[in-house]
């Protein structure tokens, strides 16, 4: 049975391509994934970090406080003092103006360099986009929205080339980025013949073409004669360039107005300048030759291109039978056949590539105003990974050494039906760097406490060279595996590479196909920096999958370092999922901008584990890491461990900790001279194994009371041996209220036992509601040698309720009211056990050992403490024949007493005392066993030499 999770996130528009969007869904954001075996509770959070920051600088901020007149600002727009992020100015655009589009657009801003291999550069900029109606027909259908573009005015691409791919004959010539195989959003490219004169006599245009563009079927876009989509056509000018006329051929344009044009250009749009090269044709096409009359252009100097235009979404990253135009075999002739000008992009290849525009916006990303969305309650600084579709690191370094534009676009509909806010403010838009640190740094740090000891454990970032080595985060079993009910996105393994790799050659991908949902789909391979995969894919290539089993696809794409695998996942495409690896830690999606799948998962109860996807990699360069171990004790600084430099595994034992401490522990990675940031802290506190608790409550509260005012409640607990040392109590409370209480401890020498002297006094402790607070006692230094104590509360007002028990008898359980009666059984008013708990340190109990009473000792004896050498804890054992005042004491190398271990009458027996000195220096001790008869005399004496190191 499969089981469907409906995901409906915050992100939930895509934006209708009226204006600047094609589809009126919001399909590809209401990403409804499927998991097969339907919704999963198994999602742990994964520790895991590739690269950690370290410092920022401003490149460029403009505060709109000083000069602006380097700004681009359309009608809607001004500048304002009502409302701003800092100090005074804004820009600003109402959304009383009715179906409108209007920008705001930046100077020319020249992006440094970037500096080093790990620097990034990122914008970010303060708003406060206050468009209520961003779906006021409550249709799923954007209204109401804006977007961000920047424009690199200092290389502008140029995607026609010369290629063998699906080549005509020999090669043709393609509009497509030659790494993907197709095109991509908001395109203008031309294929433009040098100056031509056109024949005298029947002059003719002949060329083969074939294309692979967006279906123009339904297009619209409000406000625009928008009639097709992406577009290509031939064009003529016969003035050098300065003005264009349409070619019509033998195969008629698809539509008038395409969108691929009027994006990028508004006057293509109807009444522009450029509205009558506006048509175009769309959809598929084979190759086939089309042809166009050149007769009014007989005699003349001409110039003769070949558009094409795309519009700012769905291109071939979401289809990929986008595949672009191509033109072979351009021939000019005469009425006679005889030829005035070929191009045939092999021997014959005269024609010159070029962008169509002076310079290209590429959409950074686009926005709206849900409550959800950044800067919809009020000012806010854009931020970092915030955005849902395309930038969403908001990351720039690939304008690095660039003059760029920044373009701010707002657009609104022809009413106001979702409400009328404020509009679209924008403020301090801000250039800066970051310089990451990107030495892996380990995962899964832990430690684990002992007795005096600490293990801390991390796994191995990856480390040494690859030759032909298969990479898996698989155990080959997929458990699961995620699809979707509506839409596309792209899932796949990131693949940890050795830090210091020269080149990663990726040989060949393996994915699995799984039963019942495989077939044909696209797998892409995308770079990564500073720990993300970047927005657009590298390297893609087709694939059929085959169901149960695992589909070989021979590749040879080179990365840089660390790269990502993926394949697009549909309604009938699923990717494997291997749920006995949760937490993913290699897993990720693309739904409308990158994500570790695990928090995916986590966030929508979806099964958690590795993608079935793996790689077979050749690596050129590379190091193996080792590991530095950093501590600090109770608060202090880090520091590293005097043994914790260079380890070359992944776990290091700490023998010098000492119990009821708190250690806490960072790992860095070393590659030679680089040094990774630190992972964790991990904090844990040693404890001696022979700590135990008491408990008289089953961990469950079903009430709870308070004693009320300066009022009194404790419990009664007996140790288990004698001398116990008091280590810690525990209270649980009820309620959501964080309050004082005043923790007491007393001895069992009232009347009848009851609470008396008072061990601890009025201990100031803040108790949150819902939960064990835990309170230390050991430095009390507190050594019950006999018979019961009492641990307890003087409340105040605001003290939480303590939990009851109510299914634990109230045996040990006492209460004072305040009505003069002192302590009284808590089960006189109620039968329960109040939830505190006390653990001692049995560490100091002197044993007597069973099973002699048939066969008592002989005579004394002190026998050699084991273990020996030991840190901190050893046991000493020895014997006595009789009965005997018996003092057992330790002595440092100077002769002085250090501790008294027994003082008191024993019977006769064999002893066992267990000795802690972890309050004790390193060094030679000595122990010394004296007996005395009922008159004082000593009947025995021995002395033995210990070492205690730590």
């Amino acid at each position: 049975m499969r089981s469907i999770l409906w995901i409906l996130t915050s992100l939930s528009f895509l934006l209708a391509k009226d204006i600047t969007f094609k589809l009126q869904t919001l399909k590809n954001d209401s990403h409804q994934l499927i998991s097969i075996s339907g919704a999963s509770n198994n999602q742990n959070q994964p520790n895991f970090e590739r690269s950690s920051r370290d410092d920022t600088s401003t490149i460029w901020l403009d505060d709109l406080e000083g000069d602006i007149s380097g700004w681009t600002v359309a009608p809607e727009w001004e500048l304002t003092d009502e409302s701003s992020f800092s100090p005074s100015n804004s820009f600003h655009m109402d959304d009383d103006n009715y179906d409108v589009v209007s920008s705001i657009v930046s100077p020319l801003i020249s992006v440094p360099e970037l500096t080093s291999e790990s620097e990034l550069l990122k914008l970010n900029f303060a708003l406060w986009c206050d468009f209520p109606d961003f779906d006021g027909a409550g249709d799923n259908f954007l209204e109401d929205y804006y977007w961000v573009d920047i424009a690199n005015l200092s290389d502008v691409p140029v995607y026609f080339h010369e290629t063998a791919t699906d080549a005509y004959e020999g090669q043709s010539w393609g509009c497509s980025d030659p790494a993907i195989g197709g095109y991509l959003d908001a395109w203008v490219q031309v294929l433009q013949t040098p100056t031509i004169t056109v024949p005298a006599v029947d002059p003719t245009l002949s060329a083969m073409m074939k294309w692979g563009l967006e279906d123009y079927a339904g297009a619209t876009v409000a406000g625009t004669c928008t009639d097709g989509w992406d577009a290509a056509n031939v064009r003529i000018s016969n003035d050098g360039g300065i003005t264009w006329n349409l070619l019509v051929g033998s195969d008629p344009y698809d539509f008038d107005y395409g969108y691929g044009w009027i994006y990028n250009d508004p006057e293509y749009d109807c009444g522009g300048s450029l509205e009558q090269v506006a048509a175009g044709w769309g959809g598929q096409a084979d190759w086939h030759e089309v042809t166009f009359g050149l007769g009014d252009y007989s005699g003349q100097d001409v110039i003769i291109q070949f558009a094409f235009g795309s519009d700012p979404s769905y291109s071939f990253l979401d289809d990929n039978s986008l595949t672009g135009l191509m033109v072979d075999n351009i021939f000019i002739t005469d009425g006679s056949g005889s030829i005035t000008f070929q191009d045939n992009a092999d021997d014959e290849n005269s024609m010159l590539a070029m962008n169509g525009m002076e310079f290209a916006w590429e959409q950074f990303f686009y926005d709206y105003g849900d409550a959800t969305r950044p800067g919809s309650l009020g000012w806010e600084v854009y931020p970092s990974g915030a955005a849902f579709n395309g930038n969403a690191e908001l990351d720039i370094s690939s304008y690095a050494g660039a003059d760029i534009k920044i373009r701010f676009t707002g657009r609104t509909d022809d009413n106001d039906d979702g409400g009328n806010g404020e509009g679209l403010f924008i403020d301090d838009v801000h250039i800066w760097n970051v310089m990451y640190n990107d030495v892996p740094m380990v995962n899964n740090l832990a430690a684990t406490a002992g007795d005096n000891q600490v293990v801390v454990s991390w796994d191995m970032p990856a480390g040494g060279t690859y030759t032909n080595e298969d990479i898996s985060y698989v155990d080959g079993t997929m458990e699961d595996a995620i699809f979707m009910s509506s839409g596309t996105s792209i899932m796949g393994e990131y693949f940890d590479m050795p830090y210091g790799v020269e080149a990663v050659f990726a040989n060949s991908v393996e994915i699995w196909g799984v039963e019942g949902n495989s077939g044909e789909t696209t797998v892409f391979g995308y770079e990564v920096v500073a720990g993300v995969p970047v927005t657009t894919a590298t390297f893609s290539s087709p694939i059929t999958l085959v169901e149960g089993q695992w589909n070989t696809l021979n590749v040879n794409w080179t990365f840089s370092g660390d790269f990502l695998i993926a394949i697009e996942v549909s309604e009938t495409i699923a990717i494997g999922i291997d749920s006995d690896n949760a937490p993913g830690q290699n897993s990720w999606a693309n739904l409308g901008g990158w994500q570790p799948w695990t928090e995916v998962a986590i966030e929508n109860s979806l099964t958690d584990g590795e993608f079935g996807v793996n790689a077979n990699v050749t690596t050129i360069g590379g190091s193996t890491p080792v590991f530095n171990v950093y501590r600090s004790m109770n608060g202090d600084e880090f520091n590293i461990m005097f043994n914790g430099a260079g380890i070359n595994g992944n776990e290091y034992v700490d023998n010098t900790s000492q119990n009821g401490n708190e250690y806490c522990y960072q790992i860095t990675s070393i590659y030679g001279d680089d040094e990774s940031n630190p992972a964790g802290p991990v904090c844990v506190i040693p404890e001696a194994q022979t700590i135990y608790e008491i408990a008289y409550d089953d961990g469950s509260d079903e009430t709870s009371i308070n004693a009320g005012n300066m009022n009194t409640l404790c419990v009664k607990f007996t140790p288990s041996g004698y001398p116990a040392d008091l280590y810690r109590a525990s209270f649980f409370t009820v309620g959501t209220s964080n309050a004082v209480a005043f923790v007491n401890v007393w001895d069992d020498d009232g009347e009848n036992g009851m609470p008396g002297t008072l061990l601890v006094t009025n201990v100031p402790i803040t108790f949150a509601g819902g939960t064990w607070t835990p309170v230390s006692l050991a430095s009390e230094n507190i050594i019950i040698e006999d018979g019961s104590f009492y641990i307890g509360w003087m409340e105040t007002e605001q003290t939480p309720p303590v939990g009851v028990d109510s299914n634990s008898p109230s045996t040990n359980s006492y209460i004072d009211v305040g009505i003069g009666a002192g302590f009284e059984p808590f089960g006189t008013y109620f039968e329960g056990a109040f939830m505190i708990r006390a653990e001692l340190d049995s560490v100091n109990v002197l044993g007597l050992n069973d099973g002699f009473e048939d066969n008592l000792p002989k005579s004394f004896g002190l026998k050699q403490n084991y273990p020996n050498p030991f840190n901190p804890t050893t046991t000493i054992r020895f014997d006595l024949a009789g009965q005997a005042k018996t003092v057992l004491s330790l002595y440092d190398v100077s002769g002085r007493e250090v501790m008294t271990l027994i003082n008191k009458d024993l019977s006769a027996g064999q002893y066992t005392f267990s000795l802690n000195a972890g309050d004790f220096p390193s060094g030679m001790y000595f122990y010394k066993l004296t007996a005395q008869d009922q008159s004082g005399q000593i009947i025995f004496s021995s002395t033995k030499k210990l070492v205690l190191m730590k």
